[in-house]
């Protein structure tokens, strides 16, 4: 096939699936679902017409995911080391000059200074009310080709970030980057959620990068490579994998200088693919769009169908009935935050005991320790020491927290669950929906160690790094005050009282800041919790509306009923025809 039959066949493909997409946009129009002809019309159609490929970088916290993304750029254009706990979503797109911008959940974008970023972050998060994205625009080569970049949180955060990544961004992405640490490849939360949620996107599409390679000598660099290797295809089967180091990438280039060979055969790897699997990429995400889209009219006008046929008042009377019951099962879903109060309190003066029973200890054994020890090496290593007596505890303690929030959540998401569950069922019962009707319900039903213990562990692991590299600066006032121009004799009698007293300084630092870490978990998980259902019960509940508004007229409610036959009929002609193309599609990309 010449290369401008190609083109040809790819325009042709690509007039047909906008022409199916705007059938869609069209039905939903004419049905009042509004939700619906918005996506089609001012999402899905544009990034067809505009050939707009998304590329998803994800992975766990600290992983290096943004360092990544500024050595593909050659530069720095995503700001590094904002913290985990203000990092959002954040788009990366060409512009002709640097603009960055901030889009609320609800609410226009609006321009702010890089300089404004974080505190702009930071106070959302206060608010707790997270954007759903920043957006960079910057001149970069690389995304002046219809590329949305866009930089993730780590999938291990508890909040609507991860509920935007896991439902949001990981099915309609085009391509997925999925960054692993070489330091700690493939942890138990990284494997579910790579199995879990993952896959459930297009495997092909799928490029994994071992980050942080520079971190290991070469022997160990091998292996783990090799075991990382080993462990993907064993869930996935053939993958590409490329081992690099972020970090010299970038340091290299702002110097000038060449990227190290295994960075840059990894760039040609993704920009031949980004340029031979274009025209399918994006066929391929249109039509998969478009699917999802037709099931949800489907799924809308079977509610609207059944409400019709309905006399007004039994209509008026289960419209109630179905208020009544998503309403219990919200407050039983609230009685829930009670109990993660009540769990969450009872971790944190667990933890607070343990962290003054290890304090009373430390405070008892230090003077012995000292005494036993020459006064060179007092005077040498007692900061060092109470770091990383200090620095063992909590690694250990933060093991138990991780353990004990993982069975908190579990039960919470269990409980939830069942909650959600059988309010669907009364509703079908009560709108008399038959039950091949798949009603998709959005809830937080993902693996529970990806979302506590994945997540408080990484949160535990930066706090004690972060914290333990602090007390040193904590203690240095008062270690400094005995151990500048002291003699032998009276080192260890400063230390015994300058060290008790720093272990004291340091311990009420550490209280403060565990006691933030566990109580903030639980508002995530309540924050969590409260939203569980929530896409669900609005769109029954605006169905259920509608056809009361439209029934107040008196209309032909059979007249009604069967418009909407013929709708659902559109939709299911449409939907088949979608099918069959992605079908096509696929077998094409295959032979």
């Amino acid at each position: 096939m010449s290369e401008e039959t190609q083109k040809e066949t790819s325009r042709i493909s690509a007039e047909q699936v906008a022409d199916l997409l705007t059938e869609l946009g069209e039905i939903a129009d004419r049905s009042g679902l509004q939700s619906l002809k918005k996506e089609v019309f001012e999402e899905r159609l544009p990034m067809l017409t505009q050939e707009q490929i998304t590329l998803v970088v994800l992975g766990e916290f600290n992983h290096g995911k943004s360092t990544i993304v500024n050595a593909l750029l050659n530069e720095e254009v995503l700001p590094m080391g904002i913290t985990p706990t203000t990092a959002v979503i954040t788009h990366l797109v060409y512009g002709q000059k640097r603009k960055i911008s901030v889009k609320p959940v609800f609410g226009e974008k609006y321009e702010i200074e890089l300089s404004e970023l974080e505190d702009v972050i930071r106070h959302a998060e206060d608010e707790k009310d997270e954007p759903e994205f920043v957006e960079i625009s910057h001149p970069n080569a690389f995304l002046n080709q219809s590329l949305t970049l866009v930089d993730t949180p780590g999938v291990n955060d508890i909040s609507r970030q991860k509920v935007e990544i896991t439902y949001g961004y990981v099915p309609r992405a085009d391509v997925i980057l999925y960054v692993l640490d070489a330091t700690q490849v493939l942890k138990k939360s990284e494997v579910v959620f790579i199995r879990d949620r993952l896959l459930t996107a297009n495997r092909d599409r799928i490029i994994f990068i071992l980050g942080k390679i520079d971190a290991l000598d070469e022997d160990d660099a091998a292996e783990v490579e090799s075991y990382a290797r080993e462990r993907l295809e064993g869930l996935i089967g053939e993958v590409q994998l490329f081992a690099l180091s972020g970090k010299a990438a970038l340091d290299l280039q702002s110097e000038g200088k060449p990227a190290p060979p295994e960075f840059l055969k990894f760039k040609d790897h993704l920009s031949n693919f980004l340029s031979d699997q274009r025209a399918y990429i994006i066929l391929d995400s249109a039509l998969g769009g478009g699917a999802r889209i037709a099931t949800m009219l489907e799924q809308n006008l079977a509610i609207k169908k059944q409400g019709y046929l309905l006399e007004k008042d039994e209509l008026v009377k289960r419209i109630a009935n179905v208020s009544e019951k998503l309403e219990s099962s919200r407050k039983l879903i609230a009685e829930n935050l009670d109990l993660i109060d009540e769990k969450v309190s009872d971790i944190a003066a667990s933890a607070k005991r343990n962290l003054r029973t290890f304090n009373e200890a430390f405070q008892s054994a230090l003077p012995m320790e000292i005494e036993k020890a020459d006064a060179k090496d007092v005077k040498l290593y007692l900061p060092s020491f109470i770091q990383d007596t200090f620095k063992g505890f909590l690694e250990k303690e933060g093991e138990n927290l991780a353990g004990d929030l993982e069975e908190l959540a579990e039960e919470i998401i269990q409980i939830t669950n069942e909650s959600l569950r059988d309010t669907v069922e009364s509703l079908r019962d009560e709108l008399g929906v038959g039950k091949d009707l798949d009603l998709e319900v959005d809830t937080i039903a993902y693996d529970v160690g990806v979302f506590a213990l994945g997540a408080l562990g990484v949160s535990v692991y930066l706090f004690a790094n972060a914290l333990v590299g602090g007390l040193l600066t904590l203690a240095a006032p008062v270690l400094a005050f005995f151990l500048k121009d002291k003699v032998d004799s009276q080192i260890k009698d400063r230390a015994r009282e300058a060290g008790v007293k720093s272990i004291e300084s340091a311990s009420q630092k550490v209280e403060e800041e565990l006691l933030h870490v566990i109580h903030d978990y639980g508002d995530r998980l309540k924050t969590f919790v409260e939203t569980a259902g929530d896409k669900l019960y609005r769109q029954i509940e605006e169905v259920l509306e509608q056809v009361l508004e439209e029934r107040k007229d008196d209309d032909d409610v059979v007249a009604l009923a069967k418009e909407v036959d013929e709708r659902l009929s559109e939709v299911r002609s449409v939907a088949h025809f979608i099918a069959k193309s992605r079908e096509n599609l696929i077998s094409s990309a295959l032979s």
